[in-house]
């Protein structure tokens, strides 16, 4: 377990400012890339213990100051702007392809083994 939590720790140190629209929270978009590397990479262990997507999910938040109802209700004032939300998700996608270009991401956006 100890390995991910290293990996998710070096993956997060290594992220920098995000080049975001104005409207668009850098910071969220930050935190909503770390939470997919987090998911992804939960995913992709077949033999990790029992609630590991859980555990890289919370080191994900607290490293962005969030709880999952703080993210929820950034998620649903996302959802009260379609314009927004499109701009943010799109900030997300810059993001994730630099993670990749980086050689960190395969083209699914999944961390490489």
């Amino acid at each position: 377990m100890r390995a991910p939590a290293v990996a998710l720790a070096l993956s997060l140190a290594a992220c920098g400012a995000v080049d975001a629209p104005p409207d668009v929270d850098g910071a969220l978009v930050e935190a909503l890339a770390d939470l997919h590397l987090a998911d992804a990479r939960a995913a992709l262990d077949s033999t990790a213990a029992p609630g590991l997507d859980d555990s890289l999910r919370a080191v994900a938040l607290e490293a962005h100051g969030l709880s999952e109802a703080g993210l929820d209700a950034h998620l649903e004032a996302l959802a009260a702007d379609p314009e927004l939300a499109q701009a943010t998700y799109d900030s997300l996608d810059v993001v994730l392809t630099r993670e990749r270009q980086a050689g960190y991401l395969d083209a699914e956006g999944l961390i490489q083994r």
